[in-house]
């Protein structure tokens, strides 16, 4: 076979004619079909096109290849022949490139003829021919098509690829993971998005389905629709059934996919992971901060994703990992890391103890080609894809390792109320991305080992270079080691302190989503805010400030307030103290203060002898003793003797009125009877006058 290749190199290096290599390059035109283009607009399509099935690849000996004659001009195209020619295998990555281009121009040798009609003004034909190449040895060659229009010569440039007898040792990684968010988990309405037809969950399952992909999963994905029971969405259940039966070998990602890499940065001993579900478990189960239910999976059942032992590998973002990154997550365990070629010191994908460096230059090819919306655009940049494949793996002695990049977008639109209403996705679409991982991982076979082939493999060393440190994650990481403390105090006084607690950490981790990386000014505006939210949370449960009160009674009830602005209930202790003994209160008062609330409790107090200025000292407690927010102060005027002086004086106030109201009925009565005496003696006087008065008048 090598004596065969060296001797196909030196001929067509020599320019030979058709006729010269008739034996080694024995091509035959197997069938000739023509027939009218579909009515259709082909102003934009070029002259001529030379489209290889199977992405180039010549599978047992022969390979077919479809020429596209278009007719844009108002003139006929006379009848002449499309003449195929072959140049020199290509054996550098970047020749493939410049070949497809049209920079470069190697000396190429006639392969076969494909006769063409006369091609009328406006109109285009189709024509298929099948190319006999068992002889020719492995390799992948430049395939140039040319074809006389009348007003000049034209050609198209494709690539044929010679399969030795094994196929290429390559593997594919696929990354199942979603768009970031702001919680820790999705709600039902982002998976039913995410999973429904046409969502991108759905789409990557679809593309790896019958392929030998190595599946890298986000754990918090399966345990989102887990924690939902009966109640997630059909779509997302179904989803989630059928990732659990797939064949194909994978590894569990970090939950929320977080950069491991910044938290090894910033210092942690060991990445962060969710401590519990709970919240969204009982969120599920019940609205009144109820526990867990007593047949709730526990957190492993959660983000389990297989029923069969997976490798620990960490993937953490592109191009931030240095030695020390490396050192910290493998130390003493089996644990590798993967890393981008492009920022080893070789350049070169490479398995090392510690280490595994994939091409992450053909993984970005692929998704370029998976971005076009077009087959024939996509295939084009496919066949290339498929070219630097061959041979990066033909001068590997190590398996090949790509990994496409996440998949997931950068953000999610929401209405007031927070929920989904959709999903911004990549580009990329779902035909896009299925055929991307098929002109990699195509083969069907249910039983691939791949992964476990590529971590069993022969190690080298890996060298690192160019690591680039996450700022906006590392100083998220550190504000939030620093503040969780503070979320467990104020968690003491909740019902159910695991509740808060859990989500937190759960939170934290979707701040580090490595999806993030495509949107850093979205990723330090959520680092931010969480951040906020964080110390907010800290400080949600106190004792509201108490406004001074005027004791005018022996005896009344206090009301204090309990602000809770957590969606949890708390159950705390108002502990009150006065600085002064003429007042009593009650000293320890338990409370349940109701989530996102303000609770009015209402505490008995009772002045004693004396009067005067006394400070009621309020402090609030977890049921385990420890204090909740800062101790609040009330000033009380105690005027204790003010209701006896008040009933005295209105006792003097009353008698004062009915004494005067007897004085004046006294004195009224007096004056009747006066008046009446007087009318009295007045009587016979005026009897006498009126006598004299009649006698004078006689």
């Amino acid at each position: 076979m090598l004596l065969a290749a060296m001797a196909m190199g030196a001929v067509l290096a020599c320019g030979g004619t058709a006729s010269a290599i008739a034996a080694p390059l024995p091509a035959t035109v197997a069938s000739l079909d023509e027939e009218p283009a579909p009515d259709a607009d082909i102003a934009d399509r070029p002259a001529l096109r030379i489209t290889p099935t199977s992405r180039g690849v010549a599978a047992d000996g022969s390979l077919s290849v479809t020429l596209d004659i278009a007719n844009a001009t108002t003139e006929e195209f006379a009848a002449d022949d499309v003449t195929l020619a072959i140049g020199a295998p290509i054996t550098r990555r970047g020749d493939v490139a410049a070949w497809l281009s049209g920079n470069d121009s190697p000396s190429m040798t006639e392969l076969a003829t494909v006769p063409v009609d006369d091609v009328e003004a406006n109109t285009a034909v189709t024509l298929n021919s099948a190319l006999n190449l068992e002889d020719i040895p492995f390799g992948v060659y430049p395939l140039r098509a040319q074809y006389e229009t009348g007003s000049g010569a034209v050609e198209a440039r494709t690539i044929l690829i010679v399969p030795d007898e094994s196929q290429p040792a390559v593997t594919l990684i696929v990354p199942i993971t979603g768009p970031v968010d702001t919680v820790g988990l999705y709600a039902p309405n982002t998976l039913a998005t995410l999973t429904g037809a046409d969502g991108l969950l759905t789409a990557q399952l679809d593309a790896v389905e019958g392929t030998s992909a190595v599946l890298a999963i986000d754990p918090a994905i399966p345990a989102a629709i887990r924690v939902l029971g009966d109640a997630a969405p059909a779509s997302a259940a179904l989803w989630l059934d059928r990732l659990m039966e797939l064949p194909n070998e994978r590894f569990a990602l970090q939950f929320a996919d977080a950069d491991v890499s910044s938290q090894m940065r910033a210092g942690l001993e060991e990445p962060l992971t969710p401590v519990n579900l709970d919240t969204y478990l009982v969120g599920n189960a019940s609205a009144d901060g109820a526990g867990v239910p007593e047949d709730a999976p526990s957190l492993d059942e959660l983000l389990a994703i297989s029923d069969r032992e997976t490798p620990q590998l960490f993937w953490p973002t592109p191009g931030s990992v240095d030695e020390s990154v490396v050192t910290s997550l493998t130390d003493d365990s089996d644990a590798r890391v993967l890393v981008p070629a492009s920022h080893t010191a070789s350049g070169n994908t490479a398995i090392g103890d510690d280490t595994i460096a994939y091409d992450d230059a053909l993984a970005t090819l692929l998704l370029d080609a998976a971005d076009e919306d077009t087959v024939a655009a996509r295939d084009d940049k496919l066949l290339r894809a498929t070219a630097e494949m061959w041979i990066a793996s033909n001068a590997s002695e190590q398996p090949l390792l790509i990994a496409l990049d996440r998949l997931g977008s950068d953000s999610l639109t929401t209405d007031d109320e927070g929920d989904t209403v959709a999903v911004t996705t990549p580009q990329v679409t779902a035909d896009g991305l299925r055929d991307a991982v098929r002109a990699v991982a195509g083969r069907t076979d249910s039983a691939s080992e791949d992964l476990t082939a590529l971590l069993s493999a022969d190690t080298q060393e890996v060298a690192l270079t160019d690591a680039v440190a996450n700022d906006t994650f590392i100083g998220a990481v550190n504000t939030f080691v620093a503040d969780e403390p503070a979320i467990a105090h104020t968690a003491s006084a909740l019902v159910h302190p695991a509740q808060l607690i859990g989500q937190v950490r759960a939170e934290m981790l979707r701040v580090l989503s490595v999806s993030w990386a495509t949107n850093p000014d979205g990723a330090e505006a959520r680092a931010e805010s969480f951040a906020v939210l964080t110390d907010q949370r800290a400080h949600a449960i106190d004792i509201q400030q108490p406004q001074p009160v005027q004791l005018l009674s022996p005896e009344a009830p206090m009301p204090v307030w309990i602000r809770n602005d957590l969606a949890y209930p708390a159950r705390v202790v108002i502990t009150a103290i006065p600085d002064d003994p003429r007042l009593s209160i009650e000293r320890r008062t338990e409370v349940t203060a109701q989530p996102q609330s303000t609770t009015r409790v209402t505490i008995p107090i009772e002045a004693r002898v004396g009067s005067g200025q006394v400070v009621v000292h309020y402090s609030l407690t977890s049921l385990s003793g420890e204090q909740i927010g800062p101790a609040r102060d009330m000033d009380v005027t105690v005027r204790a003797d003010w209701e006896r002086i008040g009933i005295a004086l209105f006792a003097v106030l009353v008698l004062s009125l009915l004494g005067f109201g007897a004085y004046r009925q006294v004195r009224r009565r007096r004056r009747d009877r006066a008046e009446r005496d007087e009318q009295a003696r007045q009587e016979p006087r005026n009897e006498a006058h009126s006598e004299q008065g009649m006698k004078e008048s006689e």
